[in-house]
């Protein structure tokens, strides 16, 4: 955003340092949609077979599980960061085929700076029910208790002063408030994230020395983890890059330059919901969570078993809970 005379009105800036490309508005605006439905469609197809599961579970005792709705209300802020990229872009749509548009120009900026917080939320509490899942809190950086609470209030903070920001530098006079806010708020998410990356990488090379079986039985819980720390350098990267352009200021290189937004912030942010997408049928926090209470159950009723594998007990349950409606339906 610069200025082209010196009466200081908001009319007397223009909101772009370049001509704002349609194609790869339109493009990534079609990229963002299809993505969404997707994830829609994945996680409530894997919902509804999840409480099958779940029903065959419920008079289990002693068994830890998250209920399905909290298993799938971790995945919302992934998909609402999903529509909020799709409206960024539709926006940017507008603004770049009529670059006077206020509205459209605070819209498409907004949207597309705050996104990614929305992402971190997913992550972070995806994150700590796998950690539950596999009895392995003890490990966490911060207080296991507080630990996803902790980082989602960052991550709630960071979108508040980025949203904030974002809409104060549309004016003249609040221009540069606007860009400290922002600033101070990219700054929170990568130290947040700094911090979580950490404390991967500290759950990853640990949680085979704990006491429970559970990370060693199964393997999902490694591929979830993969994706959640490729996903959260994405967003760091990401963030660094936005920084670094808030700090050179409108007229810097990043700002002044289309390529830095589609290479360092469109193609990132729509790659991280591809790996999820891409990698869901091998690992999700569902299946997870199906490993852990079988495990579980076999663990405690081991005692009473006959030489049965996890699987055969799993089996059986189904079958006697299939038996048991078949019987309340006659």
């Amino acid at each position: 955003m610069s200025s082209t005379n010196s009466t200081g009105g908001i009319e007397d800036f223009k909101f772009y340092e370049y001509n704002p490309t349609m194609g790869a508005s339109i493009l990534f605006t079609v990229l963002f949609f299809l993505i969404s439905v997707g994830i829609c469609f994945l996680v409530v197809q894997r919902d509804i077979k999840s409480r099958f599961k779940a029903e065959i579970w419920k008079d289990l005792q002693g068994v830890r599980n998250y209920s399905i709705g909290k298993l799938t209300g971790a995945h919302v802020p992934l998909l609402v960061g999903c529509f909020v990229e799709l409206a960024g872009y539709i926006g940017r749509c507008v603004s770049a085929h009529d670059q006077e548009l206020m509205g459209a120009y605070i819209e498409q900026y907004i949207l597309l700076l705050i996104a990614p917080t929305l992402y971190a939320g997913s992550i972070y509490m995806l994150f700590g029910r796998m950690a539950h899942l596999l009895f392995a809190e003890k490990i966490m950086i911060m207080p296991a208790r507080f630990n996803t609470a902790i980082f989602v209030c960052g991550d709630i903070a960071s979108l508040f002063l980025q949203a904030a920001g974002g809409g104060l530098m549309a004016n003249d006079s609040q221009h540069q408030l606007g860009c400290n806010l922002v600033t101070a708020g990219l700054f929170v998410q990568i130290g947040f994230f700094g911090l979580f990356i950490l404390n991967e990488f500290y759950f990853y090379f640990r949680v085979f020395k704990l006491p429970s079986d559970i990370p060693r039985k199964t393997k999902t819980w490694r591929i979830l983890n993969l994706n959640l720390l490729v996903n959260s350098f994405l967003i760091l990267i990401r963030s660094i890059v936005r920084t670094v352009e808030f700090l050179e200021g409108f007229s810097g290189f990043i700002a002044s330059h289309e390529w830095f937004l589609y290479v360092f912030d469109a193609l990132p942010m729509f790659a991280l919901p591809v790996i999820f997408v891409s990698t869901y049928h091998m690992a999700n926090i569902y299946m997870i969570q199906e490993e852990s209470v079988e495990i579980q159950a076999y663990n405690n009723y081991s005692h009473q078993l006959n030489g049965e594998t996890i699987d055969e007990v799993s089996d059986e349950l189904e079958h006697d809970y299939i038996t048991d409606m078949e019987e309340v339906k006659l």
